[in-house]
């Protein structure tokens, strides 16, 4: 074997696993009618712990800490898909999402691309949804018939928190965000409205996009949010809405903020790592083999 046909295979090699991750990373952003836990592995994500981290809520991450070398691997590019009708390929949306914590708060920084921004008809805006895990034993990013309940995870709660654009809400201003909570019979309302999570938002012409800043406390004590102060993996999944509402949105498959001692990595992106090389491995042996023949 020539020094350029095995040049020339290992190209191609590389040329056809970039194109079969491209393929998977959005495939697998396509959601369907269950549980899609047992389609891949959940994705963590390790949230840095920055004791100097304090946040001006303006919708502008201009903070030092957002920039942060070792704050980089709160930072996740997260695929959300919008509902397949028949053989229509769903439309992909991405979000660049980013989490850090202090002592005292948890601050997340969603930037995402919108044409239309500040979209406000009745009901139909703008907006960007959380679901976090408070205890469904089988909690996922399906909910069935798009009844927002656990009774397909086994029951218990989740804390949704849902962030609308609101012509009241200048860019850079600090307001609330809506906080709920479902069990397996629905929507509970709480007897006082939730007053634990802030946020601030702008907008960029110049990459036509939402930045959005979040704060809220790790621990607020109230039994219809999820607490953020034990060492240990919190599921939860996002929801973007784009000029509409309710079902018409897209979702996320389902992640989880690691604060455990040890950040676990995807088994299927293991897995197709291990092939990969193991196939590098085999061309290589095929080359030194034809050498000493030749």
């Amino acid at each position: 074997m020539e020094k350029k046909e095995f040049i020339r295979y290992i190209s191609l090699f590389l040329l056809g696993l970039f194109f079969i991750l491209s393929v998977v990373e959005t495939s697998y952003a396509y959601y369907g009618e269950g549980d899609c836990a047992h389609e891949h592995e959940i994705v963590y994500i390790d949230v840095p712990l920055d004791s100097d981290a304090n946040i001006i809520l303006d919708g502008n991450p201009t903070e030092n800490f957002w920039k942060k070398e070792s704050n980089q691997k709160g930072n996740m590019l997260i695929k959300l898909s919008e509902r397949k009708i028949g053989t229509e390929i769903p439309e992909i949306h991405n979000l660049n999402i980013t989490f850090i914590m202090n002592d005292n708060y948890i601050y997340i920084l969603c930037i995402w691309e919108d044409s239309t921004p500040e979209f406000e008809d009745g009901n139909f805006k703008d907006g960007l949804a959380f679901c976090w895990n408070i205890n469904a034993p089988n909690f996922s990013a399906y909910y069935a018939q798009n009844d927002m309940n656990t009774a397909n995870m086994g029951g218990g709660r989740v804390d949704a928190w849902r962030w609308n654009y609101d012509d009241l809400n200048s860019r850079g201003e600090v307001h609330y965000v809506l906080d709920d909570c479902f069990d397996d019979e629905g929507w509970i309302s709480p007897s006082e409205p939730g007053r634990d999570i802030k946020a601030a938002y702008n907008y960029s012409e110049t990459d036509k996009s939402y930045y959005l800043e979040i704060e809220r406390k790790l621990i607020t004590g109230e039994i219809f949010d999820v607490q953020f102060g034990d060492k240990k993996a919190y599921k939860f999944n996002l929801a973007l809405f784009n000029d509409n509402q309710y079902e018409d949105h897209a979702i996320s498959w389902t992640y989880a903020l690691d604060l455990g001692e040890d950040n676990l990595i995807s088994g299927f992106f293991i897995t197709l790592i291990a092939s990969s090389m193991i196939v590098v491995l085999i061309i290589i042996s095929i080359y030194i083999i034809r050498q000493k023949i030749d």
